[in-house]
């Protein structure tokens, strides 16, 4: 038996009829094995370099594949060492006629190859562990923000990206198509705001703001006021974007933020000013908006003084402004021991000057902070006298490095030690400053081109999604909530920033948050929670079971349902008449509960014919709205004609059905 096993093992090879050594392996064989061991070797050499000086970088794309071919490298260098000397170890028993300790030793040594051959790098992939989060799901803290508290909308539209084409740029239209990024801006703002009409819904933004903000009641916008749109370029660091680096700004959603503001809302380009203090706006995104917002100015770190940078845009920069620090608009750190400058770091005169923000998001996995979202984007804001040594020329003083030890949510350099859950963190002066975080009427995470995401709907693809709300702590604990679930976020504290922002007035820390130095702290910035499960991506207000997050979920324009009411609970169900009707694009319906039931809504031709389906789920009671967009199932647009709505409800006890008519007219 012994030797039937060996020739077995020994069929891919050729042997020496002689000595009885191995002289060579089959040609397939043998450039598998050299493949596998150069793979084996750079893949070891790649993690050594780049994970062990930094071991947050575990998370990134290139050692997520990197890792587990390391390591199974060296486990099968192990076992193949410890098969070998175990093989040779059974020979000489068997040639002593020692056979059963011999066959022990050779099953041994069997058990140890496969053992090592059959290892689940998904294992090996995991060792670096993800964040968990301390607090229990759907359990939030802090004040809820915003006109319907704590809501944040996201918007997936798997037609968004490579629709036309997967060929040439990600950043062109063939590629990511500005019609979608159109409808989801408008969708994101209707639904953040309750009301179906997109200059109401800025009319409303605005008015909330100014009560709130300003103390003004019924105030609006008003020719003038200036708006500062904070990007992140953090990876735009030329004018010409020559490699398809993925998180940068998308032209798309940046063109239909300046259309909506522009052409719904009324700001006037002029008073429009798209920043980031350290880097580029690079060309695809500024010449792409300049050419139809030629008044929109941008500023950024270096436009005038390109020495650092390499080429410029050429001999006119057009509306490109070189940012200019305030001196009389400083931040105050909760920690000035932490955080040197206190009180002396200024913003740039583009924040100061303006009275309303909006911050434009890149999410993504940091190997600082854990995570870097609308917080972390005002890292560009910032400018310091007195930069760290090495800096000072290349960013010209809008360096945020020295924060570094006060954000640092993992072990990112033997002096920058992970910071524990419960201390001060620098994102909470910025988040909470009244020129800053004070001043942002929209916080928005684009996320279009991110590839971290693998469940459904993405499946792998491109995020195409869209987050927005007026609840800067709530955003942010929805995208963590996305990211930790794709096992994005290495183990560390990514929220402790968001504990102390949702109780800046007391927080766990006992850190007097106070950035203006004016002797009023920070009250609540927000409301933190985390949702129930990945699946359902359900909060408190979700729920019904909390003043938490409310989460909006439009998935490839199928709209959650939306609770029009907290009011009593209705006597009976009734499904009332859409509104605007007639209608064009979009219309809403709305439908009272009297118990909790299996419900169905679909849309009918005609003809009888099902042209949509939209809400098929178990629901409980209340009053609620959805919108319908006149697309059928698969995302095609219909026909003008009368519809037919129905909707059917299943108690347990009766069931029961009402149908309505609604005009659609292009």
């Amino acid at each position: 038996m012994f030797s039937k096993i060996r020739r077995l093992a020994m069929k891919p090879l050729t042997v020496c009829p002689r000595t009885g050594k191995i002289t060579r392996l089959e040609i397939a064989k043998r450039k598998t094995l050299w493949l596998w061991i150069v793979l084996g070797l750079a893949s070891v050499i790649w993690v050594l370099i780049r994970v062990v000086p930094k071991p947050s970088r575990a998370t990134y794309p290139c050692q997520k594949v990197a890792q587990p071919l390391a390591a199974g490298f060296i486990a099968w260098l192990l076992g193949l060492a410890g098969s070998s000397l175990i093989l040779h170890r059974a020979r000489r028993l068997f040639q002593r006629q020692r056979y059963v300790v011999g066959a022990i030793c050779f099953a041994t040594a069997v058990l140890l190859c496969f053992a090592v051959t059959l290892i689940d790098t998904r294992d090996v992939a995991a060792s670096t562990t993800s964040f968990v989060p301390t607090d229990p799901a759907n359990t939030p803290v802090g004040t809820a923000k915003g006109i319907h508290p704590g809501r944040v909308v996201w918007i997936y539209d798997s037609q968004l990206c490579d629709q036309g084409s997967t060929r040439g740029w990600w950043w062109e239209d063939e590629r990511t198509d500005p019609e979608v990024a159109q409808r989801m801006m408008t969708q994101a703002l209707l639904n953040l705001t309750g009301i179906d009409d997109p200059v109401e819904s800025w009319e409303a933004l605005f008015k909330h703001f100014n009560q709130t903000h300003y103390d003004q009641n019924d105030v609006g916008y008003q020719a003038g006021d200036r708006i500062a749109i904070k990007v992140n370029n953090i990876f735009s660091r030329y004018y010409r974007w020559t490699d398809s680096q993925d998180n940068r700004p998308c032209p798309q959603t940046v063109h239909a933020l300046l259309w909506q503001l522009v052409n719904k809302a009324g700001v006037p380009e002029e008073d429009i000013t798209l920043y980031d203090c350290i880097f580029y706006h690079g060309d695809p995104v500024y010449q792409y908006c300049h050419s139809d917002f030629p008044g929109v100015r941008w500023a950024e770190g270096d436009a005038t003084d390109r020495s650092g940078y390499g080429s410029g845009p050429g001999s006119d920069p057009g509306t490109r402004e070189k940012v200019v620090p305030d001196p009389d608009c400083v931040v105050h750190y909760g920690d000035p021991n932490l955080v040197p400058g206190s009180g002396t770091v200024c913003l740039p005169t583009v924040v100061s000057e303006a009275r309303y923000l909006i911050n434009i998001a890149l999410p993504r996995p940091h190997e600082l902070a854990g995570v870097t979202f609308c917080a972390k984007n005002f890292f560009g804001s910032v400018w310091h006298p007195d930069p760290p040594p090495g800096n000072a020329y290349y960013y010209h003083g809008w360096c945020p490095f020295y924060m570094h030890k006060a954000v640092s949510a993992l072990n990112f350099a033997p002096d920058i030690p992970m910071r524990p859950m419960g201390t001060y963190n620098a994102l909470v002066d910025l988040l909470g400053h009244k020129d800053l975080g004070g001043k942002t009427l929209l916080f928005i995470g684009e996320c279009i081109r991110y590839r971290y995401w693998s469940a459904a709907p993405f499946n792998g693809g491109p995020a195409s999604s869209l987050f927005m709300s007026q609840d800067g702590v709530a955003i942010e604990s929805v995208l963590l909530d996305f990211l930790r679930s794709e096992g994005a976020v290495p183990s560390g504290t990514p929220d402790n920033y968001l504990h102390e922002a949702a109780q800046a007035d007391n927080p766990p820390s006992g850190t007097v948050y106070d950035p203006e130095n004016d002797g009023i702290p920070l009250q609540s910035l927000g409301v933190h929670e985390h949702w129930n499960n990945s699946t359902d991506k359900q909060y408190s207000r979700n729920l019904g079971t909390g003043g938490g997050i409310e989460l909006i979920q439009i998935i490839d324009n199928t709209n959650t349902v939306v609770e029009r009411s907290n009011g009593d609970i209705p006597d009976t169900f009734t499904l009332f008449a859409n509104y605007p009707n007639p209608f064009n694009p979009l219309t809403t319906i709305g439908y009272s509960l009297p118990a909790s039931a299996d419900i169905r809504l679909n849309i009918y031709n005609l003809k009888g014919e099902k042209v949509r389906t939209l809400i098929n789920q178990h629901q409980s009671t209340g009053i609620f709205e959805i919108s319908w967009n006149g697309c059928n199932d698969n995302n095609d647009h219909v026909a003008s004609g009368i519809y037919i709505y129905r909707m059917e409800i299943n108690t347990g006890r009766e069931i029961a059905s009402q149908s309505r008519q609604m005009l659609l007219l292009k």
